[in-house]
């Protein structure tokens, strides 16, 4: 007769406490998943609830949207958000619908990484930005697959829209103009890259991170991703007769005959994020100009976007002489705080809002009580931001490159 390797009388007891640990690592998988699709931005709660409004008489959607999502929004085709399109990424992507895989986390986890795109859209923002003309304007630079090298060396390569091309004729005149005495290989390295010969000392190249660095070729090919909407990025005036009378701004000084603000500047990069469709801050810093008692040297103080507390200061003049980036000391940390606070209340949400624009700056006077828009501007001076280190090295930048070919 066989021995019975567990008594009858713990068989009970062995049952809950499997299926108490099986609940245990259940629930943690399910928590688990739910902050890894939190924090990609793909999903909006907001967003879910009005394109499917039938989900208001739903109690347990309307109290954890997510929740549902996960549960029932899947097999019912909905869309976490408007950058990733459910039914059209199972239909794509055979590999994915035979898995029965939840088709956002296979795109988190393995298609973001495999170059799959999560819809059938630049981005899940052509329907969104309507005043850019939709879907009618790809908005791309180079004519390329979102797989494609996208090193600096890799986009140089692929240039060949006539737009690109004349940019790229105009900065390597740039770059011979500035030569000087730069050897032979250090000019080979910084111009097949894109960047002006002062670069290699102000960024302190050559860096392994150096395709996360905007080259001033890529600065000038950036503006493109405007498309419609760049002249009035290049026009001051028109900026002052859309905005002055909306959102706290300086004098028009093409009328008025002012100086520029001499006092110190928040200069603001906003990204089209396409997760979200929607601008995000990539960059902050507080900018003062170099003057003769600065011994000709700017300053640089990178804030962060979420606290506008100061991350780091750096100082550097147009020779490409850079000292730091440094820790902020005590009584500089704070020093920007309250400006950044207001002036993204006030200037930054409004044109948030507006879905206007892909990529731009915008410069914010802070010398008064009440921070005042200046301009914005399609092409970014990095060097504010760059002495920090490199700008598009988060997972949003990554995505926005790669889906607008930059």
């Amino acid at each position: 007769m066989p021995t019975q390797l567990v008594p009858t009388q713990f068989m009970p007891t062995l049952l809950k406490t499997f299926e108490w640990r099986l609940r245990k690592w259940l629930g943690y998988q399910d928590a688990k998943i739910r902050a890894e699709i939190e924090q990609s931005g793909y999903f909006h709660s907001e967003w879910y609830l009005a394109n499917y409004p039938e989900l208001l008489n739903e109690p347990s959607a309307v109290k954890d949207p997510l929740g549902y999502y996960l549960s029932r929004g899947i097999q019912q085709g909905h869309n976490p958000g408007p950058g990733f399109h459910t039914q059209w990424y199972l239909e794509e992507y055979d590999d994915v619908r035979n898995a029965s895989m939840n088709p956002l986390l296979h795109y988190l986890r393995f298609g973001r990484e495999e170059d799959r795109r999560p819809t059938p859209f630049l981005g899940g923002v052509q329907s969104m930005m309507h005043k850019q003309g939709g879907a009618k304007n790809h908005r791309v630079i180079y004519k390329t697959r979102r797989s494609a090298d996208l090193s600096h060396v890799g986009r140089i390569k692929r240039l060949n829209h006539s737009e690109g091309v004349q940019i790229w004729r105009e900065f390597s005149h740039s770059f011979r103009a500035q030569q000087g005495s730069l050897a032979q290989q250090d000019a080979e390295y910084l111009h097949n890259r894109g960047f002006l010969p002062n670069r290699k000392r102000l960024y302190k190249l050559p860096d392994t991170r150096i395709d996360a660095y905007i080259s001033d070729l890529q600065a000038s090919l950036l503006a493109q991703t405007n498309g419609p909407m760049q002249p009035l990025l290049e026009n001051t005036e028109l900026q002052w007769q859309l905005y002055n009378q909306r959102i706290p701004m300086i004098a028009n000084p093409m009328l008025t005959k002012q100086e520029p603000p001499t006092g110190p500047v928040l200069k603001v990069i906003l990204i089209m994020d396409p997760a979200g469709a929607g601008l995000v801050p990539l960059s902050v810093v507080a900018t003062k100009k170099a003057t003769a008692a600065t011994v000709g040297m700017a300053l640089s103080m990178q804030l962060s976007p979420g606290s506008g507390r100061t991350r780091s200061v750096a100082r550097f003049n147009t020779s490409g002489t850079v000292v730091g980036p440094r820790r902020p000391v005590p009584w500089e940390k704070y020093r920007y705080k309250a400006a950044w606070q207001q002036a993204n209340k006030d200037i930054i949400y409004p044109i948030q809002k507006e879905s206007l624009y892909s990529f731009i700056q915008v410069d914010i006077d802070i010398s008064t009580p009440t921070p005042m828009l200046i301009r914005l501007a399609a092409t970014p001076t990095v060097e504010d931001f760059q002495v920090h280190g490199p700008l598009m090295q988060n997972q949003t930048a990554i995505d926005f490159m790669r889906e607008f070919g930059i």
